[in-house]
C-alpha cells in the first residue's frame, strides 16, 4: 500500500512538472469565450539576414509590399507573435515587417546584444530590403531600440515612432517599485545577472521547467498582465520566454541598463506615438508621460492593462496607432 502511495505520488508530481501550465493557465485567466486565440508560429513569410554587427535576424513580411511600411520590434523574452493582432488588423493598409531579435523566436543566439548594436541591426534590415519612410513601432526593449535608431540618424529616416511601454533611460530607474531596484543594480542585479548568463543550460533548463510546470505562467500573469488574458495567451508569453535562452535574457537586460537617451531625446524630430499602460509593473506610466513632455512632436495614449497589454488588450493599442496614423496622415 505505502509502495502504491509512493509511485501515485511520483506520478502526480511528474504530470504537474510537465503538464502544470495548462490548469494554472486556465486559474489564472479570463473565463471569456470570445478572447482572441494567438496563432501558431508561421515562418513562411520570412527571411534570414545577418547583419554587420555579426548578428542574424529572421524578418516576417505581410500585407501589402506597395504600401506604406510599419516595422515592429518587440522586447525581451518575447517574438514576432506578440504583433499578431495588429498584424491581422493592417495587414490590409500596411506592409507590415516583424522582427525577431537575436536569440529570440525564430532568430538564433546573438554575438551583440548592446541596443547600439541592435539599432544597427535595424538600419541593416530596412536598408537589405529597401523600405522607405517606415514607420517603426518598437514594445519595451523594442522601443529602446527606435530611440537609438533615430539618435544615430540613420537612414532611411523613420516617418514616425511608436514608443509602447518604454523608458527613456536604465529601466530599474523607471519602474514603479520606487529606487530599491536601481540601488541594488551593483551589487546584486548584475552579478546575478552575469553569473545566469555563464551558465546558460542550467538556467534555460529551469526556465524550461518553469513553464512546463506553470511557474513561469505564475510569475509571468503576475508581471505583465491584469488578468484578463485567455489561458493560451498566457501560455504564449511563458512559452516564448522558455524558449529565450537563460544567456540572451540576461545580456538583454544588461544591455537595458546602459541605455540613457534623457539628453537625446530632442534628436528625435519625427511624429512620435507614446503609449503607455496603466498598470505597468515594469515601466511606471509617468517614463510614458516624461517621453511624451521631451520628445518634440509627441501624442500620448495611456491604455489599460499591464506591460503586455499590447496582447491582452489589443484593441486599445490598435485604435491608438489608428487614431495616430489618420491625425498625421500616414497610410
Amino acid at each position: 500500500m505505502k509502495l502504491n502511495l509512493k509511485k501515485t505520488s511520483y506520478g502526480i508530481a511528474a504530470l504537474i512538472l510537465l503538464f502544470g501550465r495548462y490548469p494554472v493557465s486556465w486559474l489564472l485567466s479570463s473565463r471569456n469565450r470570445n478572447k482572441p486565440v494567438p496563432e501558431e508560429e508561421n515562418n513562411t513569410q520570412g527571411q534570414y539576414i545577418k547583419s554587420s554587427t555579426g548578428n542574424v535576424l529572421f524578418v516576417k513580411s505581410t500585407g501589402r509590399r506597395e504600401a506604406q511600411p510599419l516595422v515592429f520590434i518587440h522586447g525581451i523574452n518575447a517574438n514576432k507573435q506578440q504583433w499578431q493582432y495588429l498584424e491581422q488588423n493592417f495587414s490590409n493598409d500596411y506592409w507590415l515587417i516583424s522582427i525577431d531579435l537575436p536569440g529570440h523566436g525564430s532568430s538564433p543566439d546573438g554575438r551583440d546584444f548592446s541596443i547600439k548594436a541592435l539599432a544597427l541591426d535595424l538600419n541593416h534590415i530596412l536598408t537589405q530590403l529597401n523600405i522607405q519612410q517606415p514607420v517603426l513601432h518598437g514594445h519595451s526593449l523594442g522601443g529602446m531600440i527606435c530611440q537609438e535608431y533615430c539618435k544615430q540618424n540613420y537612414l532611411p529616416a523613420p516617418k514616425a515612432i511608436i514608443l509602447q511601454h518604454c523608458g527613456y533611460t536604465n529601466p530599474l530607474e523607471t519602474m514603479p517599485f520606487g529606487p530599491i531596484p536601481s540601488l541594488i543594480q551593483w551589487r546584486l542585479i548584475d552579478p546575478t545577472l552575469s553569473y545566469i548568463a555563464r551558465h546558460n543550460k542550467f538556467f534555460t533548463a529551469m526556465g524550461y521547467l518553469a513553464y512546463s510546470s506553470g511557474l513561469s505562467c505564475l510569475f509571468y500573469r503576475l508581471l505583465l498582465f491584469k488578468g484578463n488574458q485567455s489561458s493560451a495567451t498566457l501560455r504564449q508569453m511563458a512559452r516564448s520566454a522558455a524558449n529565450t535562452t537563460a544567456q540572451t535574457a540576461a545580456r538583454s537586460l544588461m544591455a537595458t541598463f546602459r541605455f540613457d537617451m534623457s539628453k537625446d531625446l530632442d534628436k528625435i524630430d519625427m511624429p512620435c506615438l507614446v503609449i503607455a499602460a496603466t498598470e505597468d509593473r515594469l515601466i511606471a506610466p509617468a517614463a510614458g508621460l516624461y517621453l511624451h513632455q521631451h520628445l518634440n512632436r509627441s501624442e500620448l495614449a495611456m491604455v489599460k492593462g499591464g506591460h503586455q497589454s499590447l496582447i491582452e488588450y489589443p484593441e486599445t493599442t490598435i485604435k491608438a496607432v489608428q487614431n495616430f496614423m489618420i491625425k498625421y496622415g500616414i497610410a
